[in-house]
């Protein structure tokens, strides 16, 4: 039968045991969340995913739902629980003393016979009951604690800062696969023109054979323009199709139909981001402040440096105190003690330790210095990208319009008998060529500018869609 003088020690070990009864559930519920996932037994969406048709709102879907925004935020958790931890073994000389103290509750049973020959040992054992109530402190550690506090509070930062810096990588994939699926139907709309004149062309050069006025070489070169027009759309097709796919893919959607299903503008050119003229100087100079990458760099760096005061600081003792509580039924006693240890020789680990320290210190710094020069590198290959299809968005707009002019007048001509086959065949390339450059030029330079967005660590700036 159970003493009654443990009653009071069970209570205690049951309510501090029901303390972490919550964070036993929430492990337990995040197995039976993955359950399905680690077997291979997925399961199917029962409804269409809420997807907008504008950029906004497809970035805004792609940083709930992509699996890469998930396991950046929770290193970030995990880099809290971490810090969590290391101050729950924080010194009493330090400021959360309350975490310098370890109590430990233990009882038990232990029974046994009388000792006798083995030809007459017996079954009956007598026991007695047994508890011991312990507390640990560990009084100063001579800024260990404080040393792996602050390494770790940066590691939090940078992991803040790195997945600040996957929403914008995020951002930035969702976006230029948005403009690559704006630009494919722009193709295919000029695909689709191409072929239409192909057709007129053809339909004129059989009405002139008819007349008298064309050679059959003129049909036949006419029908082969067609059918070349013909796979140009095909390919185009393709094109939309795998741009589909690729937006899906970068949004979060294991689907392209539903991409496929959201309306593209009308407008010819949809420009999401208004054209910017920041130098490459200007541009790096608020970089080096504001881009997360540069941050989470030099977070790491300064961890690093904490990291170098903790190996220092292990190379010293530690001071701390006990007290317990015993009780063998049916006697107590209580004893307390103090302690001071330091390690004499450890076959220099811990010397080495800081030599280690040192290095990854060193490896940080130069860690920052190569996050600023790839930066640097970054930026300014953005800029001459987004400058250059500016100019070539220009000149391309220039071209469709002298093509347009040059293909109205050969239209015109060959309609009179004044221009070949091959002036018309050749009008035709130019102007769908030029038109083609131009909707090549203008998305290159909006894919530009949302890559500098991201470079530098500005929150982006959307507009409504409009025509050029």
């Amino acid at each position: 039968m159970l003493d009654a003088r443990l009653i009071p020690a069970l209570a205690l070990t049951t309510v501090l045991s029901l303390a972490g009864c919550e964070t036993v559930s929430r492990a337990r519920e995040a197995q039976r969340g993955v359950h399905d996932q680690a077997t291979g037994e997925t399961t199917v969406e029962a409804e269409a995913p809420k997807v907008g048709d504008s950029l906004e709102e497809m970035v805004a879907y792609a940083m709930a739902n992509r699996p890469a925004m998930k396991s950046a935020w929770l290193a970030v958790e995990d880099a809290r629980l971490a810090l969590k931890e290391i101050e729950a073994n924080a010194p009493l000389a330090s400021s959360t003393p309350w975490n310098a103290f370890d109590a430990n509750l233990s009882g038990g049973y232990s029974a046994s016979s009388e000792g006798a020959h083995l030809e007459k040992l017996k079954g009956k054992t007598r026991g007695s009951w047994s508890a011991s109530l312990s507390l640990d402190v560990l009084i100063y550690d001579f800024g260990r604690n404080d040393a792996s506090v602050r390494a770790q509070s940066e590691r939090v930062v940078a992991a803040e800062l790195s997945c600040l810096n996957t929403g914008y990588s995020i951002f930035e994939s969702v976006a230029e696969a948005y403009f690559a699926r704006l630009q494919s139907a722009a193709l295919l709309e000029v695909a689709f023109t191409n072929r239409q004149m192909r057709e007129e062309h053809l339909l004129l050069a059989e009405a002139r054979l008819k007349e008298g006025e064309a050679q059959r070489l003129d049909v036949t070169r006419a029908r082969l323009d067609l059918a070349e027009a013909n796979e140009v759309v095909v390919a185009a097709s393709n094109d939309l199709v795998m741009a589909n796919a690729n937006l899906a893919s970068v949004i979060g959607l294991e689907d392209a139909g539903w991409i496929s299903e959201i309306s593209l503008p009308d407008q010819k050119f949809v420009r999401v981001f208004e054209d910017t003229f920041e130098r490459t100087d200007e541009l790096f100079s608020f970089a080096r402040t504001n881009a997360p990458a540069i941050q989470a760099s030099r977070a790491k760096l300064r961890a690093a440096s904490a990291a170098v005061d903790y190996a220092i600081a292990d190379l010293r003792p530690t001071v701390s105190a006990s007290a317990s509580l015993n009780w063998t039924d049916p006697l107590w006693y209580w004893r307390w003690g103090a302690n001071a240890a330091q390690s004499l020789f450890t076959g220099f680990r811990k010397t080495t330790a800081v030599d280690r320290a040192r290095v990854a210190l060193e490896t940080s710094a130069r860690d920052v210095e190569e996050s600023e020069l790839t930066l640097s590198l970054s930026i300014e290959r953005a800029v001459a990208e987004r400058d250059n299809a500016r100019e070539a968005l220009a000149a391309a707009q220039t071209s469709v319009s002298s093509a347009d002019d040059n293909l109205r007048t050969v239209h015109g001509q060959l309609a009179v008998g004044d221009a070949s086959r091959i002036d018309y065949t050749d009008a035709v390339a130019s102007y769908v060529t030029a038109m083609a450059n131009s909707e090549k030029a203008f998305y290159r330079a909006q894919i530009a500018e949302a890559k500098l967005f991201a470079l530098v660590g500005r929150e982006p700036q959307y507009r409504n869609g409009g025509e050029e």
